[in-house]
């Protein structure tokens, strides 16, 4: 299996931060601006989130800015939230991405600030599910019944402002594991895995096509334990199939946004 580094897109750059706390504050006062910036250019935003502990820091420290003032003006009526990847578990499950998200920010929007459910666009859970192949193919409908009437047939996809990603010490982002079939998937915005080497093992995913259609790619990326990995993706000549995070790129901006820790053998 060979996947090709999408060299079209925009080539990555980084911006360091002291700590997980700075990190996910920065990149939350950034997302909040650049959803109300896209909301009055084009009348709504969508926004691709990550779990893991800076996607959810970053979604916790958001929540704080609604409570502060700081995210006033942004019309939540007009942004949608969407996943990259989720665990096929029953509903509210606490290790599903969805679960954690609505802990940290979500339910607060909905409750006190007018977003409204259905602009909250969860991955399947098991009782929607049973394989991850079928979870795939509901995403991708509703991906789909999101999208521009121009885009292509199975990679119908909403207008993405920005995917935030996560990245994992073996290198993966989303669900898309280094050495998985999952990786050469293309023509289709979404794809089921089966056999994931973390826990739990079935899950869906967004492909690296519907990554790179995105306007933006952020990555959050905290700890010593993410460094072999930052430092892989960097380097040149690393195969995409060993750090699928090498792939982690948007249309038009590339950003990993990574704390000292992280950073250390760059």
């Amino acid at each position: 299996m060979t996947v090709s580094l999408n060299t079209a897109a925009a080539e990555p750059r980084t911006e360091l931060f002291e700590d997980r706390d700075s990190l996910c504050r920065a990149v939350a006062e950034r997302l909040v601006a650049l959803l109300r910036r896209t909301v009055e250019e084009e009348g709504a935003a969508h926004v691709v989130l990550t779990g893991g502990g800076a996607g959810i820091g970053t979604l916790a420290a958001a929540a704080e800015l609604f409570r502060s003032g700081a995210a006033e003006g942004l019309d939540l009526a007009a942004v949608h939230f969407w996943w990259g990847d989720e665990r096929l578990l029953p509903t509210g499950d606490p290790e599903r991405n969805a679960q954690q998200a609505d802990e940290a920010l979500l339910d607060l929007l909905v409750a006190a600030y007018g977003l409204p459910v259905e602009n909250i666009h969860r991955m399947p859970s098991f009782a929607e599910a049973e394989t991850p192949a079928a979870g795939a193919e509901i995403y991708a409908a509703q991906l789909a019944a999101h999208a521009p009437h121009d885009s292509p047939a199975g990679l119908a996809l909403p207008r993405f402002a920005v995917i935030l990603l996560g990245v994992g010490p073996d290198g993966h982002i989303a669900s898309l594991f280094p050495g998985k079939t999952s990786l050469a998937v293309t023509g289709r915005s979404t794809v089921g895995e089966e056999d994931s080497p973390k826990p739990p093992p079935a899950r869906v995913s967004l492909t690296f096509d519907a990554i790179h259609s995105a306007h933006r790619v952020w990555t959050v990326v905290t700890g010593e334990d993410k460094a072999d990995a930052a430092e892989k993706a960097f380097q040149v000549g690393t195969p995409v199939e060993e750090i699928p995070a090498k792939n982690a790129r948007g249309a038009a901006e590339t950003v990993w946004h990574l704390d000292r820790a992280a950073a250390s053998k760059l």
